[in-house]
């Protein structure tokens, strides 16, 4: 029962426990932060949203797409009634597809043609952390080239897929020249439908998760920020956030850079 779920929430202690920290930072070559995030460790729900640069309110679309996909599930967990096994991904998908209803209509009110006007990616999970029946396990979602990683036993491991030209470029045999790496094929925003690449992910002890967008993997290699986690493994996650931040600005800082890092304690 998800009604049962959000009381669970607010009446009784968190069966797991989160530990988290969150830093955006406008970098060293732009003016204006269209990234944001989001932290509720109560609800067990964290976001990325990288407001797409070069278009129209990109702050505005990814403030929006996150405030959208809270408030739908927020919503959700006060309305429903049954939660089956799968239960989760479709309450992600419908948080999705009402986020880029919102933005796609405002690109619609403004006279722009599909796949133009205001996005955003977003990437995230929902922890579900509270159902008795169910095993604690994470549900990460991702639109366009964010990423969600596992860092687990000093090995870094990327969970999401970039919804690139260049990823499909690599996926299907590098034919050809290479596409721009920042040219993506999925946005919350731009087109009339979109679905989120989700995926279910069963937690274990001593794991950390780490959300960014495009600024941090875009300035440093898997195997940097690989190496930054190892190095900042027994320090607060704040700590950790910062060195990932600075790495990125030293490396160029071509991008707004945003991290949040989650450690689940179960």
């Amino acid at each position: 029962m998800l009604k049962q779920f959000f009381d669970k929430l607010t009446h009784k202690p968190d069966p797991v426990r989160m530990y988290s920290a969150g830093i955006s930072d406008v970098g060293r070559r732009r003016k204006l932060n269209e990234d944001n995030f989001l932290i509720d460790e109560k609800l067990g729900l964290f976001i990325v949203a990288d407001g797409m640069g070069g278009h129209d309110a990109g702050e505005v679309a990814s403030k929006l797409a996150i405030e959208t996909i809270f408030n739908h599930i927020k919503k959700m967990l006060n309305e429903q009634q049954e939660a089956g096994p799968t239960r989760f991904s479709s309450v992600l998908q419908d948080a999705i597809e009402e986020a880029n209803n919102q933005a796609h209509c405002y690109n619609i009110a403004k006279g722009l043609t599909e796949g133009r006007g205001m996005g955003t990616t977003v990437t995230g999970f929902w922890i579900d952390a509270y159902h008795k029946k169910a095993k604690k396990q994470l549900h990460a979602f991702n639109v366009g080239d964010s990423r969600t990683y596992r860092f687990a036993d000093n090995t870094l491991q990327q969970l999401s897929t970039d919804h690139s030209h260049y990823q499909l470029w690599l996926d299907t045999g590098r034919e050809g020249t290479a596409p721009k790496h920042n040219i993506i094929y999925k946005a919350i925003g731009p087109w009339q439908r979109i679905v989120a690449e989700q995926q279910t992910i069963k937690l274990h002890k001593r794991e950390l998760f780490l959300l960014c967008s495009d600024g941090l993997c875009d300035m440093l290699s898997h195997a940097e920020i690989e190496a930054i986690l190892k190095e900042n493994k027994s320090r607060p996650l704040n700590t950790a956030a910062q060195a990932l931040i600075d790495a990125a600005n030293e490396a160029g800082g071509k991008d707004n850079v945003t991290v949040v890092l989650v450690k689940p304690e179960i």
